[in-house]
């Protein structure tokens, strides 16, 4: 795409963006929040009211930001616990990995908005059901661009706009849209490409019926006819999931669609 992505004027030309208007408008708000680089006083009318404490600033951005990854689910139909469960398994994976709290919160809400640049996707590409030409895979794979265009506006999403960008990297560097090899890859992305693969591979797909948690599990761990696990996945990371892997099943009967 050769010019700017405005979010506005698309949610203006597609008014089936948004599940509903209270939706659409959480939108808005969540572009105007980022562009302003969270800024509590850029989406409120203008008051003397002394500032919002962190906590509720940081309240207001994690809800908006809920509302923008929504956005990007456009063509999906499910309910949008998809990307809620994404960011508890992120945030599991990174506590285990004994990372520190300030990452382990960032990336709680930050993993939702890996596929944010689908909403910068041509439509008809989103919606194909067959199989995509090279000229449309290309389109599509570059979502991971677009996604990290948008986000890198703000300083204050800068881990969102680096794992839009790599999660589709892959350890043995076969990924897209960098061919990233090993730990050159970020570990934000290298945590929410397991997060959201896993729970991928429990939802049901045009393509795949819902898989249950033990075939989930064994495909993470040794890989299918599609997944190659030891060139897909930091090593660590699939020890780390091999170790507490009941803990994503449990988040996702707690976060179920059901």
């Amino acid at each position: 795409m050769n010019e700017p992505f405005i979010l506005s004027e698309y949610i203006d030309h597609h008014p089936g963006l948004a599940i509903d208007s209270r939706d659409g408008d959480a939108v808005r708000r969540a572009y105007d929040l980022i562009e302003a680089d969270g800024s509590a006083e850029s989406v409120t009318e203008p008051s003397p009211a002394p500032p919002a404490p962190t906590q509720q600033v940081r309240e207001d951005l994690e809800n908006t930001i809920y509302f923008l990854a929504r956005a990007a689910e456009i063509y999906d139909e499910g309910t949008g616990n998809h990307i809620r469960r994404v960011n508890e398994y992120s945030y599991f994976l990174a506590n285990t990995l004994g990372m520190d709290q300030a990452f382990c919160d960032e990336i709680q809400y930050s993993a939702q908005l890996h596929d944010l640049g689908k909403i910068s996707v041509d439509p008809v590409v989103l919606g194909k059901a067959g199989p995509l030409s090279e000229t449309e895979r290309q389109e599509m794979d570059n979502h991971t661009i677009y996604g990290h265009r948008i986000l890198s506006q703000s300083p204050q999403l800068a881990m969102a706009a680096e794992i839009a960008l790599h999660h589709h990297e892959k350890w043995d560097g076969t990924g897209y849209p960098n061919a990233l090899q090993g730990e050159a890859i970020p570990l934000s992305a290298r945590i929410t490409q397991i997060a959201d693969i896993y729970d991928a591979l429990r939802t049901a797909r045009p393509y795949k019926p819902a898989f249950n948690h033990e075939l989930a599990r064994s495909i993470i761990l040794s890989g299918d006819a599609r997944i190659d696990s030891a060139g897909h996945f930091d090593p660590r990371l699939v020890e780390a999931f091999a170790d507490t892997h009941a803990d994503f099943d449990r988040i996702w009967r707690e976060l179920s669609d059901g």
